[in-house]
C-alpha cells in the first residue's frame, strides 16, 4: 500500500503560531514558512520573541487546543486512510502538536522536538534533520513504498523533490504559481481524485 506523506499547519489544520500571535497580541509571531522559508531561522526569530515576551511551553500548547481541524479535513483525511497509509510529517513540535493529534485521530506524526527548562520556557529545539520531511520520504522509498506528498508551503518543496508525485493543497497562489508543474488544489475532494488516479 502507498505512503501519503501530509504537511500538517495550513494542509489539515490552522497555523499554530498565528493562533498564538492573536491570543497574545504579538502580531510578529504570525510569520510562518511562508514568510521565511528557513524553518531554523523561523524558530530563532520565534523563541528570541517569546523571551521578549515571557511567553511560555503552557502558552503554546493553549492556543493549539483553541484551533479546530481545517474545514472537511478529517473526513478527507479518514477517506485517504481507507486506500493509503497515512504520515504527517511536520516541522511542529510533539509538545505542542498533541491536541491537534487527537482531533486527526492520531495519524503518525514525525516532526521535532523542545528544549525546555523546569519552568517552562522554550529554550531552544532538536531539528531531527534540516530536511527531515525529504528524509522520511527517502528512507520509506528505500523499503519500496511509493510516497506521495501534499503541503502548502515553501518548506514542503523537499517533499515534493523526492515523492513519487506532489501535490499543494491551500497553497497561496505566490507559492503553487512559482511551481506550476506541481498540482495545486484548494479543495479536499479534488486533492482526494487526484490521489486516487495514482493508486
Amino acid at each position: 500500500m502507498d505512503i501519503v506523506c501530509f504537511d500538517m499547519e495550513g494542509t489539515l489544520t490552522p497555523e499554530i503560531w498565528e493562533q498564538v500571535a492573536a491570543d497574545s497580541g504579538i502580531s510578529e509571531l504570525n510569520k510562518t514558512t511562508r514568510d521565511i522559508p528557513s524553518y531554523s531561522d523561523l524558530m530563532d526569530y520565534r523563541i528570541e520573541i517569546m523571551k521578549e515576551h515571557n511567553l511560555k511551553l503552557a502558552d503554546i500548547i493553549k492556543a493549539t487546543e483553541k484551533l479546530d481541524l481545517l474545514d472537511g479535513a478529517l473526513d478527507f483525511l479518514n477517506q485517504v486512510r481507507q486506500e493509503f497509509q497515512v504520515v504527517i510529517l511536520s516541522d511542529t513540535f510533539h509538545e505542542i502538536a498533541y491536541p491537534l493529534m487527537e482531533k486527526l485521530g492520531y495519524p503518525l506524526l514525525l516532526c521535532h522536538t523542545l528544549d525546555v527548562d523546569t519552568e517552562d520556557n522554550i529554550l531552544g529545539y532538536k531539528l531531527r534533520d534540516l530536511q527531515a520531511k525529504k528524509q522520511a520520504i527517502l528512507g520509506f522509498q528505500s523499503m519500496g513504498y511509493r510516497c506521495l506528498a501534499a503541503g502548502d508551503s515553501f518548506n514542503d518543496l523537499q517533499m515534493f523533490e523526492v515523492a513519487d508525485q506532489g501535490f499543494f493543497i491551500n497553497a497561496p497562489e505566490a507559492i503553487s504559481s512559482s511551481m506550476p508543474e506541481i498540482p495545486s488544489f484548494n479543495a479536499y475532494s479534488n486533492l482526494l481524485s487526484a490521489l486516487r488516479s495514482y493508486n
